[in-house]
């Protein structure tokens, strides 16, 4: 190509001006000067050819035909990265960490389903963090990204969601409330009408995959929802004592703790505290019993999958890009946690002096041997 048919001046200045980010900014983004990138737009100059990786993908544009450039990853690069950077949280420093991070999202900033999973990253680690206020932050920043440029509408809902998270995370409820709405929204059942029309085109298999995949999410969702009514009830003994029995029904019928063991953990762990709270220390012990039991029933390393009963569960998660059936975080913080989690709650400081308690905490810190911060 010759240096006259070459439109980079031109195409940076437009771009920059539609994303409506300054000079500073992109400087900064790739490391030189406010100078240097005035000087690109004008054509006085170009930059590095091993800087164009970095500016294709910060202003999401395709320089294939010019490099043979490809900022994108495969679903299977992702996992295998996010796996890599949740193992080096549990052996470096945060901080280390995330300029490895930075440096990755610098080359593949317009691979939106890995934008995203580098912001699921960061909120699962960022207590982690010297400065987690920045990194909350920075959460924000790609999930934006996410959902103004990626127009992937799996994503886009996905990036929301993990903006209302990070807003509770930063105590900004009403930021959760402007985002998602004040009001539960009419579900108009799009699942079934998938199905439906999966089946009437002689796709069957298809069909039931499509409704198994919704009544597992259903039930999921039943079951996290039935946990915080009964949060929101800590008046009303009644409530409480009756959806706890449906709770624990409802696991036993669906044989929840092998299927979704995490949901389930959140149940034992919050009805604990309810009862902690109401002053029942027994059944509060009872409670944590069936927390620790279902802990050290976990078999690491973590893979989310189906059952006998969800038997189309499985190679759903393998397919969806949005999933990964590998753990959030790396194993040795997973079990720091599960112990960590019911040793450091003020909820359970009048349960500290109950031999069973600590007969409990000593049990699991032992059998998943992590030590224990009181």
């Amino acid at each position: 190509m010759k240096t006259e048919d070459f439109q980079f001046s031109t195409m940076i200045a437009n771009r920059r001006k539609e994303l409506k980010v300054t000079q500073e900014e992109i400087a900064e983004h790739v490391g030189v000067s406010r100078a240097a990138v005035s000087k690109w737009e004008k054509g006085l100059s170009y930059p590095d050819i091993t800087l164009l990786p970095k500016l294709a993908t910060y202003f999401n544009i395709s320089i294939d035909t010019l490099l043979g450039y490809k900022p994108q990853l495969t679903k299977e690069q992702i996992s295998r990265t996010y796996t890599q950077l949740a193992q080096q949280f549990s052996q470096k420093a945060f901080e280390d960490v995330e300029k490895s991070i930075e440096e990755l999202l610098s080359e593949y900033y317009s691979c939106f389903p890995f934008v995203l999973k580098m912001a699921q990253l960061y909120l699962n680690y960022f207590p982690k963090s010297t400065d987690q206020q920045s990194i909350l932050e920075r959460v924000l920043q790609l999930s934006s990204r996410v959902k103004n440029l990626s127009g992937d509408l799996a994503l886009v809902n996905e990036a929301t969601m993990l903006e209302a998270f990070t807003y509770l995370q930063q105590g900004k409820p009403e930021e959760v409330l402007s985002l998602l709405g004040k009001d539960v929204q009419i579900q108009f059942g799009s699942d079934h009408l998938i199905s439906t029309a999966h089946n009437m085109l002689g796709n069957l298999e298809k069909a039931k995959e499509t409704i198994q995949i919704s009544y597992y999410q259903n039930l999921m969702q039943l079951l996290s929802k039935a946990t915080e009514a009964m949060m929101l009830e800590l008046e009303n003994a009644d409530y409480i004592d009756e959806t706890i029995y449906k709770i624990k029904e409802l696991i036993r019928l669906f044989d929840l703790e092998n299927l979704n063991f995490n949901t389930v953990l959140i149940f034992y762990y919050k009805a604990a505290k309810v009862y902690t709270l109401k002053g029942q220390s027994e059944q509060a012990i009872e409670m944590l019993r069936s927390y620790v039991k279902l802990c050290k029933k976990i078999q690491f390393p973590i893979k989310l999958k189906g059952n006998a009963y969800f038997y189309l569960l499985s190679q759903w998660i393998e397919n969806t890009a949005q999933l990964s059936s590998e753990a959030p975080r790396d194993e040795q913080s997973v079990k720091k946690d599960l112990v960590q989690t019911i040793v450091q709650n003020p909820a359970f400081d009048s349960l500290k002096k109950h031999p069973s308690y600590q007969a409990m905490i000593r049990n699991l810190a032992d059998y998943l041997k992590v030590e224990v911060n009181r």
